[in-house]
């Protein structure tokens, strides 16, 4: 009776667990803008060349001194991929999915050998002779009770990683 009380307790909490997932939303959006007094298609430039990923991402050397950081021959565009591989953040890729030039571009972010897979979107709109640049994180988390928990833990950190790139962007380009 005893062994019986105790799966029953185990049985439960892992249902309210469940159940009280289903609160939290399953979709989430993240978005930072900053303003570049630079045109757009400079900004553009500079942002759709992987190679200047390395001067301002929140997932490089600075995070990883250990990694190692390769290229295909197609460095910005559609179809442009930044290779990495290093002991924190594993073996992945950044690739360059959707492209309007001068309007934006969607990336996707495998890590850990594709388990872990994630993407954005930048969009760059003129103001004043300037311009706005939009970092925007956006997705579903299905119905994972774990990753519904996570969401708010993920909205800081991704916030903050999206600050410290959008003002390392914003200083490169302006110190140009």
């Amino acid at each position: 009776m005893k062994l019986f009380k105790v799966y029953l307790l185990i049985i439960s909490t892992i249902a309210l667990f469940f159940l009280v997932s289903l609160f939290f939303p399953r979709h989430y959006k993240f978005e930072k803008s900053i303003t570049i007094n630079k045109s757009v298609p400079e900004v553009f430039s500079y942002m759709n060349n992987l190679r200047n990923w390395e001067n301002w991402s929140a997932w490089n050397k600075t995070m990883d001194t250990s990694m190692y950081v390769f290229y295909n021959k197609k460095t910005d565009s559609l179809g442009a991929r930044q290779y990495f591989n290093g002991n924190i953040l594993g073996t992945g890729r950044f690739e360059i999915s959707n492209y309007k030039p001068n309007a934006f571009f969607s990336y996707r972010l495998m890590m850990h050998d594709g388990e872990v897979n994630a993407g954005g979107t930048f969009f760059f709109t003129e103001k004043n002779n300037a311009t706005e640049l939009s970092w925007v994180d956006s997705g579903d988390v299905g119905y994972n009770p774990i990753f519904r928990y996570m969401i708010p833990l993920k909205k800081n950190s991704t916030e903050a990683a999206f600050d410290e790139g959008l003002k390392r962007i914003k200083e490169n380009l302006e110190k140009k």
